[in-house]
């Protein structure tokens, strides 16, 4: 019966299995990861030694934050070279190959969320128009003949005419329905100024020769006399 091989360690490293690894790196030197992880008694691969050694605890690595600078070179040589993590980290002294990709990652996934938050805004005020559209035109409409434009009322010309009409009826009243006492013009008297009425009658005549001949002959004889 075979002897049953121990189950190799996987997921998070602990300090003390980090410690352990930087003394015997230190002591065998960063080559045969498979015998370094047996000679350690880390429980661990030797694939995965190395990637914790070269990915955290190696002492010229640059921990922390990338810098605007580390960033912009990062943009432009995955614009130059895709994917190939392990060019770009060479020319970025202290990251790794897996730090860089992370970032990436990192980047592309703020910059969805951002055209995702910007295009929200813009669907919203399309929504709010088309219900201010669809709430106007559920909105009662304006009165017949008045139309508002920019601040001015506006009648039409049925208005117009209703409003002579009004004002012409309010002109033709009579003095008793506009409650105005008028007094009462005086009549002429034609009998007392009928005399005198003839006498001018008589002067226009004579002056312009239109008297009877009976007139005229006693007339004469008045003057020969």
């Amino acid at each position: 019966m075979a002897p049953k091989t121990e189950e190799m360690r996987k997921g998070p490293w602990t300090e003390q299995e980090d410690s352990l690894l930087v003394r015997f790196v230190r002591l065998f030197g960063e080559r045969r990861w498979d015998c370094l992880a047996k000679v350690s008694g880390l429980n661990r691969t030797g694939k995965s030694c190395r990637l914790r050694w070269v990915n955290y605890l190696h002492p010229d690595l640059r921990h922390g934050r990338m810098t605007p600078e580390e960033e912009h070179l990062v943009l432009d040589l995955h614009a130059k070279w895709g994917n190939r993590w392990s060019r770009i980290a060479r020319c970025l002294p202290g990251r790794t190959d897996n730090e860089i990709k992370n970032y990436w990652r990192t980047h592309m996934r703020r910059k969805a969320q951002e055209r995702k938050t910007s295009a929200y805004p813009s669907s919203s005020s399309s929504s709010s128009s088309s219900s201010s559209s669809s709430s106007s035109s559920c909105s009662p409409p304006a009165a017949a003949g008045v139309v508002q434009s920019e601040g001015v009322k506006v009648y039409s010309m049925d208005e117009i005419w209703d409003e002579i009409a009004a004002a012409d009826s309010v002109t033709g009243l009579t003095a008793e329905e506009c409650g105005v006492a008028c007094p009462p013009l005086p009549c002429p008297k034609w009998e007392d100024c009928s005399e005198s009425l003839w006498k001018v009658d008589d002067e226009f005549k004579m002056a312009t020769g239109l008297l009877p001949v009976d007139d005229l002959m006693l007339s004469d004889f008045h003057h020969s006399d």
